[in-house]
């Protein structure tokens, strides 16, 4: 700091000891020392509180640019939501509108079938309608193929007449 050597050390001593004597000497010395001691704890406490604050600003500015990023990404998320909402309404306006106009076309084409079979229910005898034997899909779940069907296993076994051992379950003992 100074750039003091032994040298100038050594004769700034001996002009204090010239100066002030042997039993002052000791007591300057222990003031200057406890001065010095002072000193480096409140540089080295202004240090630390300079740090601090920095890093409180660091940390201050990263939040806030982590808040800015949360507001960006919200109003995205808003304006997302509106053009959703948007096509929403608009899917639902054109569902309601082809459904009105498949229930019109539904509406006369039941008219004319109507007017239809009214005219040839008058005019002929009725048809009578095709009936197909089919049988229904009842217990064909699935259908399996002959590797299946070999690797089967059988069918349990079937008991009737099991009755439980009387030894093993006394009533009234």
């Amino acid at each position: 700091m100074f750039n003091l050597g032994l040298f100038e050390l050594g004769l700034f001593g001996v002009i204090a000891l010239i100066i002030l004597g042997p039993e002052k000497l000791i007591i300057t010395a222990r003031t200057l020392g406890k001065w010095y001691g002072n000193f480096r704890r409140m540089s080295a406490r202004l240090q630390s509180e300079l740090v601090s604050e920095l890093e409180l600003t660091e940390v201050q500015n990263a939040l806030k640019a982590e808040i800015d990023e949360i507001r960006a990404s919200e109003a995205k998320m808003k304006a997302q939501m509106q053009e959703l909402q948007t096509k929403i309404r608009q899917t639902d306006q054109m569902a309601r509108t082809n459904q009105s106009a498949i229930l019109d076309n539904w509406q006369e084409i039941q008219d004319t079938k109507q007017d239809n079979q009214n005219a040839d229910t008058k005019s002929t005898n009725p048809q009578p309608t095709p009936q197909y034997d089919t049988l229904p899909l009842t217990y064909r779940f699935f259908l399996l193929g002959d590797y299946d069907k070999k690797r089967r296993l059988p069918p349990a076994p079937f008991l009737p007449n099991h009755k439980a051992d009387r030894l093993l379950y006394r009533r009234g003992v």
